[in-house]
């Protein structure tokens, strides 16, 4: 694949009456998708640059979606739900110049001082798109925001190279072609997005949208709308064991069934085989950084042939071929159990920010060496991620660091920690993970879980509010004078 945009224009040349989008009980055609994003394109203009887009299940987004990438600039997903500050930490550090929102559902305050459009009020109008030719490799695509421990948002920007190296492979790889019904379940500032929207319209399948809470239900969402292709977090499979829908056989049209975000454990994927036995079921791993999947496992049809990992958990495999991984223990040396470093043509350029890129990048042959300045195209990125070598398979066994990944989302604990102690009254703070959900316990004058719920969710996005609050009159610690989170975790 040269770019995306080509791909998908070649796809509404060979079948402009297939259908590329199913939402809100509506279909569009690949033509008429085509033509909307030309109607966006023209009012952007050419290369506009990064370009703000609020998403909102409709057909006017999807088109302003794909519009973007036809006038050559790159999209930045903005979330619906952010507070007012971290849409405008984000919308400072990426300065997008133009942002696209529905003023009928959205706040306009958080964007003032940028050129602000609606994509409904212009999906319709005539297009002129001025040709621009296919864009560089090295020109961004998208731009995503992930959690940092600084307490802001660090901005990822992806290239043309690296989407293309990554579609490549996963179209081929999936089977993905007309006739094919992928789920967009994934919020648009979440990578997953990318799969399921752009690898569905370049290889000219179909995109069923996941509007208001059918996603709630997911297994009749799946069944309802004869999805062959999913790409979702492991807990819609422990979402669905407990409403009691994963039954036998349930999912008959399911063919791919891949799962990321968290590690996925065999009692799940035996569950959701059960309810899709024609499917396939991979375990897909990878950051933001390197375009959102970097490794998969394929899991073996027969039970008996899965690897025991020692933890409960599916493997993460093996890096995709086009790219190369190394293990590091303490000192930068190769290890069979340590922090996961890859690099290849999927790897991002470096953060929105040049000080973020600080301690993220590896040069050189062991002992390797931290990366002052901006990275050189052959450094390493360091994922954070500490792996096992097994049996030639790499296994997750969670983070070097205290960044999780709840729902598929990317948190920094210590971004959590920060706002909560940021509350007058606050002494002191700490958040965990128990039973996959964040819980903060605290020590403070005069101030409830509620008055802090309130202002933790005036300042981060809702999945990094804590769902338990604790409040106590002192910390624990260990015997050595540290704080105590095992022991936090067990209460």
């Amino acid at each position: 694949m040269h770019d995306v945009v080509t791909a998908i224009e070649e796809q509404a040349g060979r079948g402009p009456d297939r259908i590329a989008l199913r939402v809100a009980e509506r279909e569009y055609t690949y033509a008429e998708l085509w033509r909307a994003a030309g109607s966006i394109a023209t009012r952007l203009g050419p290369r506009p640059g990064r370009v703000g887009l609020v998403f909102r299940r409709e057909f006017p987004t999807y088109a302003a979606y794909l519009g973007i990438l036809r006038a050559g600039g790159a999209v930045l997903p903005i979330g619906p739900r952010w507070p007012e500050r971290r849409t405008r930490e984000v919308l400072g550090a990426a300065a997008p110049p133009t942002v696209i929102v529905d003023a009928d559902v959205a706040d306009p305050r958080p964007y003032a001082g940028e050129r602000v459009l609606s994509a409904s009020h212009h999906v319709d109008e005539p297009a002129h798109v001025p040709p621009g030719g296919a864009p560089a490799p090295a020109q961004e695509a998208y731009v995503l925001h992930t959690s940092g421990s600084t307490g802001r948002p660090k901005g990822v920007p992806v290239d043309h190279r690296a989407l293309s190296a990554y579609l490549t492979h996963v179209i081929d790889r999936y089977e993905l072609g007309p006739g094919c019904r992928m789920a967009q379940a994934a919020d648009l500032t979440f990578d997953a997005s990318v799969f399921e929207i752009l690898a569905a319209w370049a290889s000219g399948a179909t995109l069923v949208a996941a509007v208001g809470r059918s996603w709630r239900t997911p297994v009749r969402f799946l069944a309802e709308h004869g999805i062959t292709h999913l790409d979702t977090v492991p807990s819609v499979i422990g979402i669905a064991r407990r409403m009691r829908t994963l039954g036998p056989g349930v999912l008959p049209s399911l063919r791919w069934s891949m799962f990321g975000g968290e590690q996925l454990t065999y009692d799940a994927v035996s569950a959701w085989r059960a309810a899709a036995p024609g499917s396939v079921v991979e375990n897909n791993y990878g950051p933001t950084e390197l375009a959102g999947v970097c490794a998969s496992y394929r899991l073996p049809d027969d039970p008996a042939l899965w690897p025991d990992t020692g933890n409960g958990t599916a493997p993460i495999g093996t890096v995709y071929p086009h790219l190369e991984e190394i293990v590091l223990g303490p000192g930068g040396v190769p290890a069979a159990d340590g922090e996961l470093c890859v690099r290849g043509s999927q790897r991002f350029a470096g953060y929105i920010d040049p000080a973020d890129d600080t301690g993220r990048f590896l040069r050189g042959a062991a002992p390797h060496a931290a990366v002052d300045g901006r990275p050189a195209p052959e450094d390493w990125y360091r994922t954070g991620d500490r792996v096992r070598r097994q049996d030639g398979l790499l296994v997750h066994w969670g983070r070097v660091d205290r960044q999780v990944k709840l729902r598929g989302h990317r948190v920094e604990l210590d971004e959590v920690e920060a706002a909560v102690r940021g509350r007058a009254g606050v002494r002191e703070a700490a958040v965990v993970v128990v039973d996959s959900q964040l819980v903060a316990t605290y020590t403070a004058d005069g101030v409830t879980g509620a008055d802090l719920r309130a202002h933790v969710a005036s300042l981060l996005p809702d999945y990094m509010v804590p769902a338990v609050w604790r409040q106590v009159d002192d910390l624990p610690l260990t015997q050595n004078g540290k704080l105590d989170r095992a022991g936090l975790e067990r209460a």
